[in-house]
């Protein structure tokens, strides 16, 4: 770095690696020795998961008399036994808590003549239409983005992916009709006497608050449809699987968003309890459904390379032009890196994307920002039920879940994606583990927030959930980040190495994230230290490896030394530029020498390359 230049600047010190890989190794991960399947059929067509088996433990809370079958007499609809009371309680209590709450007056409602608001959205979600409930996991902005693209045919391929008018290559995939014949338990809202619930001591039904029929402001008719469900099985909910598959479907397209998709699948598997038609087992059920239904899919290397990463690259590649055109982000080398900026920018993965005002006995919270998602997702899985089984168990990654996140962490192998969802896990024995191969235990809310820690043997030695970005990080890895971000209100940059610094700056602060401007290296034998210096008079900080210059800014202009910021490598190979604004009396690196000479014309004095970065 060139010594005695001053610049805005806060920093700290913080290794992270690049989230996304590129269109190419997409490529790679969907293609390898792959060819495309021109008659659209592919082995998981044939090949459904067997809900029945997957689903067994249910049978250890309700066991069916028989499996219903509407032409024949003798296996009637809702007959059976209540095998666990204090489970089915609990069912019931959660499914009266929820729905109840719900229908609380508020602004939107009074929650018997009009809908209240959450009433309003659950009624939007049991539509069962694609287009209708994801676009808001996206918040405001991209939500709108993506509805356009959706609407005006700039995405095709996601469209088949998601929607595909009623017939959505994920979401309506998996088929729960024999899991729901087989199971054969009644709704909460009908008489269950035949289901055995009197003679275990618990109520015939329950205590639900019917949502009345309503008209949006789009002239949709929407109606719960309760006497449609007067012989319709209540386990698994079939809207749910349709949801989280969709949901889990949306966030391979977007990882970005990860955690605010999955958890905006919850809510919508939670809405069928809102409107008193599922209970809480059902919900798990349907998200497990989703969840296999998708590994199953994705897992499927035909289907994963003639419609899965076309679709992510389509994605992707569309919301970052939509960011650039917008000014709330910078084009990168890869549409993910763009994305990722322009989600940063926006605040979609913190205060100003998906969000949920509504709280019951089960989220215990509104949803806010992503931790707050998070937390909400993973009280969904479990419904405040006692465990059941063994706790304790070890953690079971089931076969080709891995696939989940393979657009999230495309670098990583799959044993290493196993070992991220495992360390996602929750613990083992509640209700519907001891059959779900372990698709009960993943918390994809948290896989997709995941900073994940490679030893140098390519183990993963650590994984911090609750990140605003997935990442990947290497003990062996020297390349330490440098960010640099836009303040608006002032036209100046500043540059930092510390993700929190970044992330404050961008979410709570009005700074644009404009990326990853060079790479730093860490301690070693090679390296020079960088300080930063700090000027109160005029606050600007100053960067620097001269020691004179240190010593005269320190001992006779009062500037204050902070300390290392970060090192410089001997072994640095990409150039980094320096110009200076004398109108703005700051100065800007980069490393985009288009950048150096376009700015050039616009005022700014060319100083060369300051230093090599990594």
């Amino acid at each position: 770095m060139r010594n005695g230049r001053i610049m805005k600047h806060t920093i700290a010190k913080r290794a992270v690696l690049g989230t996304m890989a590129s269109v190419a190794t997409m490529a790679m991960l969907a293609c390898a020795g792959i060819t495309a399947n021109a008659a659209d059929t592919y082995p998981s067509d044939a090949a459904q998961p067997d809900l029945v088996k997957l689903l067994g433990d249910y049978e250890n809370y309700y066991k069916p008399a028989n499996t219903y079958d509407k032409n024949d007499p003798s296996k009637p609809f809702g007959k059976g036994t209540v095998a666990n009371a204090d489970v089915l309680k609990n069912d019931d209590a959660m499914t009266q808590a929820i729905n109840n709450a719900a229908a609380e007056a508020d602004s939107e409602g009074d929650g018997v003549k009009t809908p209240t608001a959450q009433q309003q959205r659950a009624l939007v979600d049991s539509d069962y239409k694609m287009a209708e409930t994801l676009p808001d996991a996206l918040g405001p902005v991209l939500g709108k983005y993506f509805s356009e693209g959706l609407k005006d045919g700039s995405l095709p391929k996601t469209d088949e992916l998601l929607i595909n008018g009623g017939k959505s290559l994920s979401a309506d995939y998996l088929d729960t009709g024999t899991a729901k014949v087989t199971f054969n338990h009644p709704r909460p809202f009908v008489d269950r006497t035949d289901a055995g619930y009197v003679a275990a001591g618990l109520d015939k039904s329950v205590a639900i608050k019917r949502v009345p029929v309503w008209t949006s402001a789009d002239g949709v008719k929407h109606d719960a449809g309760y006497d449609g469900f007067l012989t319709s099985g209540s386990f698994p909910s079939g809207h749910t699987t349709y949801a989280y598959s969709g949901g889990i479907a949306l966030a391979t397209l977007f990882p970005q968003l990860g955690p605010e998709i999955v958890t905006r699948a919850s809510e919508a598997g939670n809405n069928r309890i809102v409107l008193g038609v599922h209970y809480p087992l059902d919900i798990m059920g349907g998200r497990i459904d989703g969840e296999v239904a998708n590994a199953t899919r994705w897992s499927d290397a035909s289907f994963r390379a003639d419609k899965l990463i076309p679709a992510y690259n389509e994605l992707q590649s569309y919301m970052a032009d939509r960011c650039v055109a917008d000014g709330h982000a910078t084009k990168q080398d890869k549409a993910s890196d763009t994305v990722q900026q322009c989600v940063n920018n926006l605040g979609a993965n913190a205060g100003k994307g998906y969000t949920n005002s509504f709280v019951d006995a089960v989220s215990k919270k509104a949803v806010t920002d992503r931790q707050s998602a998070i937390d909400v997702f993973t009280n969904r899985m479990t419904y405040n039920f006692e465990q059941t089984g063994k706790a304790g168990q070890d953690a079971v990654v089931p076969e080709g879940a891995e696939n989940l996140l393979i657009t999230a962490f495309p670098t990583l192998t799959a044993a290493q994606r196993k070992a991220v969802l495992a360390a996602s896990e929750i613990d083992s024995g509640y209700p519907l583990d001891a059959s779900s191969e372990g698709y009960q235990r993943i918390n994809l809310a948290k896989a997709f927030s995941a900073k994940v820690t490679l030893a140098k043997d390519g183990t993963v030695k650590n994984v911090e959930f609750g990140q605003s970005e997935a990442s990947v990080v290497s003990e062996d890895d020297n390349a330490v980040p440098v960010y640099r971000l836009y303040d608006p209100s002032t036209g100046l940059h500043v540059y930092t190495s510390d993700e929190n610094e970044k992330n404050v700056l961008s979410t709570k602060r009005g700074w644009k994230n404009e990326g990853v401007v060079f790479k730093a290296a860490k301690k070693s034998d090679d390296t020079t230290p960088v300080y930063r210096l700090y000027n109160s008079k005029n606050q600007r900080h100053v960067l620097s490896s001269d020691e004179n210059e240190i010593k005269v800014l320190t001992t006779k202009r009062g500037w204050k030394n902070e300390g290392i910021a970060w090192y410089q490598s001997d072994k640095g190979t990409v150039s980094v530029y320096r110009m200076y604004s004398p109108k703005k009396g700051e100065h800007l690196y980069t490393t985009d020498a288009n950048e150096y000479k376009v700015n050039a014309s616009k005022g700014w004095n060319q100083e060369g390359v300051a230093w090599k970065g990594l």
